[in-house]
């Protein structure tokens, strides 16, 4: 007669099964966003490639962010880029929620969401607010420029493109740019180190950055408000420069000595007129 399985034994190998599974999960978790943060550099990396491939094909200027109404049927990076991309998951980080909290009600239900956001970087300079970015809103209320040349960038290789941004969408500014402006960024926190916080704006602390958005709910939308509106693994955010390469790096590296005035951002990698 075989002898069965006692139910001491039993309990002691579901036990170790337990511990094994314990000890597994976490690593098939992490290995489960490396891939993705992997899958996600190599998309903001070909975004990149297409836009200076369109940049060559129009006197080596990059698009310009979007239209004076920011609604981006009537121009903006994402369109024009679509002939050299024709893809749309090259657009989203498989990370991304894909969350419509930030969505106006008015969005036809087929927009879709996108992953990554254009540097278009807005500064007070002293006088009034100045570009700084590399793809640019056709705003009124700045001076421009709304439309930057490859030439005019001196340093190509630490000069952000793109950067991962979650809970954008493909049909209004909001959703591909990334300006620094209080209004923007879902209202995000900035501060101007000599001076005071705009109205509704938090400095940027440390502390959880949340935004309530359109439908009453809040989304918390980075653990650390320093990283701005990008999107990050861990502490890293995907970033794409301007001469075509990707990397990944802390959010708070790209700009870590923020000054007021544009022309003393020597490490402002969001600030294309430094020299």
């Amino acid at each position: 007669m075989k002898k069965a399985f006692t139910l001491i034994e039993l309990l002691v190998v579901i036990a170790i099964i337990a511990i094994l599974a314990a000890i597994l999960f976490p690593v098939f978790a992490q290995a489960k966003a490396a891939a993705k943060k992997t899958s996600s550099l190599s998309n903001i990396k070909q975004t990149a490639l297409a836009t200076l491939i369109y940049s060559g094909d129009y006197d080596d200027v990059f698009p310009f962010g979007s239209g004076n109404d920011w609604y981006y049927p009537n121009g903006s990076w994402i369109w024009s880029t679509q002939p050299y991309i024709k893809s749309y998951p090259m657009l989203v980080d498989p990370s991304d929620p894909k969350s419509k909290a930030f969505w106006p009600t008015w969005f036809p239900t087929n927009a879709l969401s996108i992953s990554y956001a254009a540097n278009s970087v807005i500064k007070w300079n002293g006088t009034g607010n100045q570009v700084v970015g590399v793809i640019n809103m056709q705003q009124s209320w700045y001076g421009g420029p709304y439309t930057v040349s490859q030439t005019q960038v001196n340093r190509v290789a630490d000069t952000v493109m793109f950067a991962s941004h979650y809970y954008g969408n493909n049909i209004w500014g909001m959703g591909g740019l990334i300006c620094g402006a209080p209004f923007w960024d879902f209202a995000g926190p900035t501060t101007h180190p000599q001076g005071t916080p705009p109205p509704g704006a938090a400095a940027r602390n440390g502390s959880p950055y949340t935004v309530t958005g359109v439908n009453g709910s809040t989304v918390v939308v980075n653990k650390d408000n320093r990283f701005g509106s990008v999107a990050v693994y861990e502490n890293q955010g995907i970033f794409a420069f301007t001469d075509g390469h990707a990397k990944t790096m802390n959010p708070i590296a790209t700009n870590p000595a923020e000054q007021y005035q544009p022309n003393l951002d020597t490490q402002n990698m969001w600030n294309y007129t430094r020299d």
